[in-house]
């Protein structure tokens, strides 16, 4: 009766330990690039990067890597240095190293091509900083344009009490002018204060879409 009790038990053990390691999700590993000189900017997975857009990583960095990719596409940029491609065969570990030594580059072609795209990166993000600042106006406008409406219709409600009162030398008649007054004085203000605000968000907007294109 001991052996099948035992057996069983194996097969128990087994059975536990398959399943916590199909539960066990798998991590991902790191790839640690450095270049000399250091500085550069790495683009990862990408045949044809944009060196005009943000780079992945500004190096030195640790690169995320999929569990399932064994293999990874760097391209590194660096002004007046020239581009580098890489595939990199990742090893066993957790994490692997790189060094990349740059070559400088001579050619006025690529230093003039590298420039105008640091000066196309720097447009779109100043265009991208501009989008975001915009928003502050824009909500402004909104929130001026909600004041307009509440002092409107405080303001209307007021001139209906005045037209159906019936005493205009009251004291609550008075206190009525005055507020009314007082309303429209201020949906006056809160609506160019909206209006305002919508134009030089439009504009900031308008100006930031343009340069980041």
């Amino acid at each position: 009766m001991v052996k099948p009790l035992m057996l069983l038990s194996l097969l128990l053990m087994l059975f536990a330990s398959n399943s916590f390691a199909e539960d066990t999700p798998q991590r991902n590993r790191y790839l640690h690039v450095s270049t000399n000189p250091s500085g550069a900017d790495a683009y990862v997975s990408s045949k044809f990067p944009d060196f005009s857009k943000a780079p992945d990583y500004r190096l030195p960095a640790f690169i995320s890597v999929a569990p399932n990719d064994s293999v990874v596409r760097i391209t590194l940029f660096k002004p007046e240095f020239k581009d580098t491609t890489l595939k990199v065969t990742l090893s066993d570990r957790d994490t692997s190293y790189l060094i990349v030594a740059l070559q400088p580059a001579f050619s006025e072609t690529l230093l003039k091509e590298q420039q105008d795209q640091l000066n196309r990166r720097s447009r779109k993000s100043l265009g991208t900083r501009l989008i975001k600042t915009a928003v502050v106006p824009l909500l402004a406008s909104g929130i001026a344009a909600g004041v307009t409406a509440y002092e409107i219709h405080k303001a209307e409600d007021c001139k209906k009490v005045l037209d159906n009162s019936v005493f205009t030398n009251g004291k609550n008649y008075k206190q009525n002018q005055k507020d009314f007054k007082e309303y429209r004085d201020n949906a006056k203000t809160a609506k160019k204060v909206s209006i305002t605000s919508l134009v030089a968000g439009g504009v900031i907007l308008s100006i930031g879409v343009f340069l980041s294109f």
